[in-house]
């Protein structure tokens, strides 16, 4: 028997109209790398064969190397800085220097494909000097946190996460950029980003005008990995509310159900307890919400759930058997709700879609 799938679910959605995109960036970029032969050839005539130095900012003295970067500029370093910090330039460095090498005053000259602004900021990291910090998140991936990898700078590239994670100086994805974020965190393979990034998506609805021009970054199956975990993320809530629309002792709204409109709708629905309305109305619009809305809705409940509750209490009116639980015990309920909610997200592995997206 042949199983029909429903042509508008929004993931399948997300996933065909993803995959035209990548159609149509396949022949943007085709075009774009045949311009490019031009441009290089053009630019080959013009190019300078002088290197220059770097800013002022980098000025390390007695050193035995030049880094040369892809725009041509010479960074003086010591053999022993870059080995220690790496294992890649530690085995580069221990090869016989060709007899045909370039030097400069004596000093060989190593070059690489990185630019002068991606070298600076790494070298500034690895000198005691003033660090040059990306002004955005995305040359953070782009340029530090994925060259440390390519070079083996595993605690170059720890400094720098964990800048990242604490607030620290580095600049961290903001807003509806964590789509970015993650796509080019899933692109170059950087797990912890990824799944950084994953769970600041959560505050965002997941539709095309959020994704906007971030969604040419997601390669392959990156984007729907992203949408199943978000659907976990919604189931994990919806279990959560469960759990907080039942009245049963000893769950935690167990001292909501003797108020006179709870009893009553007890009474009606042959009952022994019954949550009271207000709060009832409250935890189920965002449990029918996660169930139909699916990627149009922002998950970050827990950041309103407490001013929905205080506000729905108030309007309740003046009723003694309500605010006297609130009164005693309003505080602890609504910090439980909260951190419940926000437990409910944090808890949802990553494997099922990290999984995919490395290999």
């Amino acid at each position: 028997m042949l199983r029909i799938i429903n042509p508008f679910c929004p993931l399948l959605i997300i996933v065909l109209l993803h995959l035209f995109a990548e159609r149509a960036t396949a022949v943007e970029q085709a075009s774009e790398s045949a311009l490019s032969l031009v441009r290089e050839q053009e630019d080959s005539q013009a190019q300078i064969d002088s290197a220059t130095s770097p800013s002022e900012s980098f000025d390390v003295p007695d050193t035995n190397l030049i880094i040369r970067s892809s725009d041509n500029v010479n960074f003086h370093v010591h053999k022993s800085v870059l080995s220690m910090a790496s294992p890649f330039f530690r085995d580069l460095l221990s090869l016989p220097q060709p007899l045909d090498s370039e030097s400069v005053d004596g000093l060989p000259v190593v070059q690489l494909p990185e630019s002068t602004e991606l070298l600076n900021s790494l070298f500034l990291i690895l000198y005691p000097v003033h660090t040059v910090i990306p002004n955005s998140y995305e040359k953070v991936l782009y340029l530090l946190v994925t060259a440390c990898q390519k070079y083996k700078m595993a605690s170059v590239q720890s400094s720098i996460r964990s800048e990242v994670k604490h607030g620290g100086e580095f600049p961290a994805p903001k807003g509806a950029k964590a789509f970015t974020a993650y796509a080019i965190a899933g692109s170059k393979g950087l797990i912890p980003e990824m799944e950084n990034a994953a769970h600041q998506t959560l505050d965002h609805p997941m539709t095309f005008e959020v994704l906007g021009e971030g969604l040419r970054f997601f390669k392959g199956w990156v984007l729907c990995d992203l949408a199943y975990f978000c659907k976990r993320c919604r189931d994990s809530l919806i279990t959560c509310l469960d759990s907080f629309l039942e009245v049963q002792p000893p769950g935690p709204s167990s001292i909501w159900v003797h108020c006179s409109d709870a009893m009553s709708k007890a009474s009606r629905e042959s009952r022994h307890h019954a949550l009271v309305p207000w709060l009832n109305d409250i935890l189920s619009r965002h449990q029918n919400d996660l169930k139909l809305q699916k990627f149009i809705g922002p998950l970050d409940i827990h950041s309103r759930i407490c001013g929905e509750y205080l506000t729905a209490l108030q309007n309740h009116g003046t009723c003694p058997t309500c605010w006297g639980v609130h009164v005693r015990n309003g505080s602890t309920f609504c910090a439980g709700l909260e951190n419940k909610l926000a437990q409910a997200l944090n808890k949802v592995p990553h494997s099922l879609y990290l999984s995919n997206a490395t290999n």
